[in-house]
């Protein structure tokens, strides 16, 4: 019923993950992986995922990252009616997606498109912006037309090929792009206020995973010098890491109740 894509660089979060998707998904699924990274202990915890029984594929592999082209070759390597686009720092999601998901494109043709709304708090925005920001697709089911992006998106396997159209390019706004582009077909992509997921965007988090001066290595390689200003601004005043343990626990709790 549904294919989790997944284009891993950070194993501490991927790990979570895959795990979390696991617990979370009743109906039949598969993960497909494509590492952007070489770490032979990471490998060693895929291969014992598969022994136990976990539907996991590796696509494929690269020596360098190459970040969001890698989701051209899962998408292709799909097999599910429903294909979901996922970042690999994603760590908690409601359950029931695949069926949520299933119904709201049944119940909406135009829509093609699902976006997770995320955990946010005084410490993350999860990536998506203030609601005001968006405007009513259908308020009833919780679907708003605004800003998103490929965090975790649902699509319908029958926008495959335009998918496997998107630029084959290192760093982009894929949800974006993707979601423009379905615009320009008539159809639609809307955030999706009944399934949410943890999206670890911030210093606060970064630092309670043990990832922040990862992350901070990453956007500066990336020439994002806002957010390493950000990051490096907030670190002296960053609560430790494991003062948000507690809070970390309390979102996953949160994210346990199945949507309608």
């Amino acid at each position: 019923m549904i294919s989790y894509c997944i284009a891993v660089y950070r194993p501490v979060y991927a790990r979570l993950l895959l795990a979390e998707l696991v617990r979370k998904t009743s109906v039949p699924f598969e993960i497909l992986l494509w590492l952007n990274v070489a770490d032979p202990t990471f490998e060693t915890q895929l291969d014992a995922m598969r022994t136990g029984g976990m539907p996991l594929r590796i696509v494929g592999r690269s020596p360098g990252n190459i970040g969001m082209a890698a989701y051209r070759p899962l998408f292709a390597a799909s097999r599910h009616g429903l294909v979901v686009q996922i970042d690999d720092d994603v760590v908690a999601v409601s359950p029931g997606v695949a069926q949520r998901a299933d119904r709201l494109f049944r119940r909406h043709p135009g829509l093609r498109m699902l976006v997770a709304d995320v955990w946010q708090d005084e410490f993350t925005t999860g990536a998506r912006p203030e609601m005001s920001a968006y405007r009513a697709f259908d308020a009833r089911e919780g679907l708003y037309s605004g800003p998103v992006d490929g965090w975790f998106a649902v699509y319908h396997r029958s926008v495959l090929p335009l998918l496997s159209a998107l630029p084959s390019a290192p760093y982009f706004s894929l949800g974006a792009v993707a979601c423009q582009r379905l615009e320009q077909r008539g159809f639609v992509g809307a955030l999706d206020l009944g399934m949410r997921v943890f999206h670890v965007i911030g210093p606060a988090y970064a630092q309670a995973f043990g990832m922040l001066d990862f992350e901070i290595a990453k956007y500066r390689r990336l020439g994002r010098a806002d957010i390493v200003d950000w990051y490096e601004r907030e670190r002296a005043g960053l609560p430790p890491a494991d003062a948000l343990t507690e809070r970390v626990a309390l979102i996953h709790s949160a994210l346990s109740a199945a949507p309608a």
